[in-house]
């Protein structure tokens, strides 16, 4: 049972390398806007949706470290902004380490980080409008994005996860100039080499 976060902020290719992970690596991609999306789609961007898009995540990491008999994948590959500087991203991120931690499972922590310059070209890309709806209006979206960085770090400091996250395994990788399939490729070497079994079949 292992969870496989992949942080970083707004368009910096977590989902597309979340999507290549999984044709390496015995791993299912939960991706940010799906449980997001799944509630806007009747509740509009409230603070009910994100209570509600918490909670799925929650019950569903709780239920995939207590039914592992069951399970059709060996982990769950998880996307997300975090907020460095929100003391309330820290005890969420926390909360899912936890579970996992606490059932005798690992995590394998991805920080991704791009040029802005990058982020703003990958914004606007096919695939990503086409996965995520509330993304199309990309004249908000790339506002959105640009505001993000003035009021959140979302970035981590040299060390910063390691010292709050000493349990977690942990890579820290800029691909502004990596492809998605580059990136994973670096990526699956890192999870080998950190005992990550990614020929193990599915059950």
């Amino acid at each position: 049972m292992d969870l496989i976060l992949i942080a970083g902020p707004q368009a910096v290719g977590k989902m597309t390398v979340g999507h290549e992970l999984e044709k390496r690596i015995d791993a299912t991609l939960l991706f940010n806007h799906e449980t997001i999306d799944l509630f806007a789609k009747f509740l509009g961007f409230t603070s009910k949706t994100f209570q509600l898009s918490e909670k799925v995540r929650r019950d569903l990491f709780e239920a995939f470290v207590s039914n592992p008999e069951t399970n059709v994948t060996q982990g769950i590959i998880f996307t997300v902004v975090i907020g460095f500087d929100q003391a309330g991203d820290w005890d969420v991120l926390q909360q899912w380490c936890s579970h996992f931690l606490n059932a005798e499972g690992s995590v394998y922590f991805i920080e991704l980080e791009a040029d802005v310059s990058e982020r703003l070209k990958r914004n606007t890309s096919e695939y990503r409008l086409k996965m995520k709806p509330s993304k199309r209006d990309t004249v908000f979206s790339n506002n959105e994005l640009l505001q993000s960085m003035e009021k959140h770090r979302l970035n981590s400091y040299d060390g910063e996860v390691s010292i709050r996250l000493p349990e977690v395994n942990y890579l820290k990788l800029n691909n502004t100039q990596l492809t998605a399939d580059e990136t994973a490729e670096s990526i699956v070497h890192w999870l080998t080499s950190n005992g990550y079994e990614k020929t193990t079949s599915p059950v």
